[in-house]
């Protein structure tokens, strides 16, 4: 079976023309073909959502700075968008992350209409539920975006904005829509279908709870929204009337077509992240250009969390004995160089064959401990919570987390605020496994509330930013609509559910 998914994602790569790489593209290759079978083209979608989100340079490059986790080595004179706040439309994040996100959109799309043609509500399904997780990225990370006629290629060149509250509603019911058919779909999905989903494995009832997951996701961005309560309340019934429940322990959401140490075939993160084929004597560039920050190396040190050295190495990647990190400001100097600062750690970079986690099963047991004590869905938060930061021990490799949660930082018992608890612990979770989930943590709650701003001497504003400037190429080609959203701040042009209401 390795061997036939190995062989199906390769034809998959190669015939991939017949989706278009861009909603704006409408030239037509005719050496390629027009019509691919579905299941090769959802095999290649789901890599590809993992090798532009979770595994990709870019959901790391600003935000792992901005959001205490990492810093900028002195091995490299660069960064400088990052330390300052000032970037442009042509910033490279900013360019990459739309158009690799509105890609992958186009696969999935595909996969729908062609499955809803043929009747197969499974694939149906799938592709609804990462629409849905692309388009929550979009909207978090740009607000307004293309939806409604953002994949109808000719029939709307020049897409209209819609706003992001409509958007997150209409991504409910999708996903409510997905939930249903993956119920319907339990036991029932051909072994053929299942070859092609390199997520799951035709697991009809793992996909149905990663929908609810990510439905409640959406939900909680929204808690701080003034009048949103009797929404969130009456989209969290459907939830619960479905009966499929949420991701649990062992059931995250991660894609693996056959990773391997080999070129151009190993784990996107540890590709980016980690080493070249020959090992640890070969790391590459952004081993060496990603170092620890101060602040978090002070937040794990401090609080005896034995996660420290599954997070980052030691000095000199690993070769000394104690751990170092950077303040998150000054141009890197000599003092910043990767022989004197702790690295990226094996807990994140467990090996080139890694499956690429998309949404955790930590991830989702606190976004169940949040939402329980937030009196939004049954189950108790404490033992929801205790469970998010065992699992998150777990896919580390660390130990003692039992004592660990005994530790004033940790305890349940001891905080007086049990929300600002829950989110502080996610946050030390969620680093190097997806650090725009801590950023919409952040600028939705302000948790953890001292995390570092930048004293970079041209950070004129110093402001975490609250989102990204739209790519230049919006611009240049679909100006009336992207004017149309005035004009945009990096620093006042809040994604719809930043509000100034914490906690």
């Amino acid at each position: 079976m390795n061997n036939k998914i190995k062989l199906l994602c390769i034809a998959a790569f190669f015939l991939l023309g017949a989706c278009t790489k861009d909603y704006l593209d409408i030239n037509e290759n005719p050496n390629k073909p027009t019509d691919v079978t579905p299941g090769l083209v959802l095999t290649n979608a789901l890599n590809s959502t993992g090798r532009f989100t979770t595994g990709s340079t870019d959901f790391y490059r600003f935000a792992s700075a901005w959001i205490g986790y990492w810093n900028y080595s002195g091995a490299v004179s660069a960064f400088a968008e990052e330390r300052s706040y000032q970037f442009t439309t042509n910033y490279g994040p900013t360019v990459t992350i739309w158009d690799n996100l509105y890609h992958n959109l186009e696969d999935y799309e595909y996969v729908q209409t062609k499955s809803a043609a043929t009747g197969n509500q499974f694939y149906v399904a799938i592709a609804k539920t990462m629409k849905a997780y692309d388009y929550q990225n979009l909207v978090d990370i740009y607000g307004n975006i293309p939806y409604t006629q953002a994949l109808k290629s000719t029939s709307a060149i020049r897409p209209a904005y819609d706003k992001g509250q409509d958007i997150y509603e209409d991504l409910a019911r999708q996903l409510d829509t997905a939930a249903m058919l993956f119920k319907e779909s339990i036991g029932k999905v051909p072994s053929a279908d299942a070859a092609f989903d390199i997520m799951y494995k035709g697991n009809a009832e793992k996909w149905g709870k990663l929908a609810n997951t990510l439905k409640l996701r959406i939900l909680l961005r929204q808690t701080q929204m003034p009048g949103r309560d009797a929404y969130i309340i009456a989209e969290i019934a459907k939830i619960t009337a479905n009966g499929l429940g949420f991701t649990g322990i062992g059931e995250g959401s991660s894609v693996n077509p056959g990773y391997s140490n080999s070129a151009g075939k190993q784990n996107p993160f540890w590709a980016s992240f980690g080493y070249s084929p020959v090992g640890k004597s070969a790391p590459t560039d952004n081993h060496r250009y990603y170092i620890a920050s101060e602040y978090a190396i002070n937040f794990y040190q401090n609080n005896n969390d034995p996660r420290l050295g599954k997070l980052y190495t030691t000095i000199d990647d690993g070769n000394g004995t104690t751990y170092s990190g950077s303040r998150f400001g000054p141009t890197a100097s000599s003092a910043d160089n990767p022989n004197v600062k702790s690295a990226i750690g094996s807990g994140l970079l467990k090996s080139a064959e890694m499956a690429q986690p998309l949404l955790t099963d930590f991830e989702s047991l606190f976004l169940q401990a949040e939402a329980a004590q937030r009196g939004l869905i049954a189950g108790t938060p404490r033992a929801l919570y205790e469970s998010a930061v065992t699992q998150s021990f777990v896919y580390l490799g660390a130990e003692d987390v039992a004592k660990y949660l005994q530790n004033d930082v940790s305890n349940w018992d001891a905080a007086s605020n049990k929300i600002i608890l829950i989110m502080t612990q996610k946050w030390a979770a969620m680093n190097g496994v997806n650090d725009m989930e801590s950023w919409a943590d952040f600028r939705r709650l302000n948790i953890p509330s001292d995390i570092p701003v930048s004293d970079n001497p041209a950070a004129t504003t110093r402001i975490i930013p609250v989102r990204l400037l739209y790519p230049q190429s919006e611009y240049n080609y679909n100006p009336d609509n992207v004017l149309g959203q005035g004009t945009i701040s990096q620093f006042t042009s809040k994604i719809f559910w930043d509000t100034d209401n914490t906690n």
